[in-house]
C-alpha cells in the first residue's frame, strides 16, 4: 500500500508555464511565508535513492522566481547565476520546499538567498541573481 503524503495546509498547487518544470512537478506555492515546494517522488531519486541533487536545484531555481516575485505575478526572466550548498540528503515521500528573500532588487536585477528543506530539517541554502525581462 502507497503512503499518501499530506500537502502541508497554506500551499495551493500552482501551474507553470515552463513545460521541463511541470515534469518536474507538480509543484505548491504558499504566500506566508512565500515559498514553493513538491512532493518527492521516486522518479525524483538517484540511484542511492534519495532525492535526485538536480531536483533539489530545479526546486531552487524555480524557487528563486517565486521568492522574487513576493506575490505577485511570477516574472519573465532568467537566472544568471545560483549557487547551492548541498548539506544533506532529501527523502523520497517528503514534502520538500524552499523559501528565502530578497537580499537587493533593482530595476532589472534581483539578488536572492533561501534553502530547501524539509519540514525545518536545511537540505540546501542557496542565493541566486535573477534578470528581469521587460514586458
Amino acid at each position: 500500500m502507497t503512503k499518501k503524503i499530506v500537502i502541508p495546509a497554506g500551499w495551493e498547487r500552482v501551474q507553470l508555464t515552463s513545460d521541463f518544470a511541470n515534469e518536474v512537478g507538480p509543484f505548491y506555492r504558499r504566500s506566508e511565508p512565500v515559498g514553493l515546494g513538491f512532493v518527492a517522488e521516486a522518479r525524483h531519486a538517484n540511484n542511492n535513492g534519495v532525492v535526485h541533487g538536480g531536483a533539489l536545484a530545479t526546486l531552487a531555481d524555480i524557487g528563486l522566481f517565486v521568492i522574487a516575485a513576493d506575490g505577485r505575478d511570477l516574472m519573465n526572466g532568467a537566472t544568471l547565476s545560483l549557487n547551492l550548498n548541498y548539506l544533506q540528503p532529501g527523502r523520497v515521500g517528503r514534502f520538500i520546499h524552499c523559501e528565502g528573500r530578497i537580499v537587493r532588487e533593482g530595476s532589472s536585477i534581483i539578488f536572492v538567498e533561501g534553502s530547501v528543506k524539509d519540514g525545518t530539517e536545511e537540505l540546501i541554502t542557496f542565493n541566486g541573481v535573477i534578470k528581469r525581462f521587460r514586458q
